[in-house]
């Protein structure tokens, strides 16, 4: 399943030499479509091949929100857009 991060620019080299690190509480969010990455206010969108990652999404928040627990590796990260937004 193809799933999508939006992050600042600078953030880009690090996640593609080492990975999507989860927060403190062990997860990284990640949107479900690219339209939905793209609402955020962040300038680049990645794509993740989730594989046999462990995936959570609620009901309520599943139209904008899928959370990932644990670390995602840069192999299974890919580069597909970056933007300049102003706002």
């Amino acid at each position: 399943m193809k799933l999508y991060h939006s992050t600042p620019s600078q953030n880009v080299p690090s996640i593609l030499r080492e990975g999507l690190r989860p927060n403190g509480i062990g997860i990284v969010y990640l949107s479900p479509t690219l339209k939905m990455a793209d609402n955020r206010q962040c300038q680049t969108i990645l794509e993740v091949e989730t594989g046999n990652l462990k995936l959570t999404a609620f009901e309520d928040c599943s139209q904008w929100e899928v959370l990932c627990w644990g670390h995602i590796p840069p192999k299974q990260i890919k580069k597909i857009q970056a933007k300049t937004r102003l706002d």
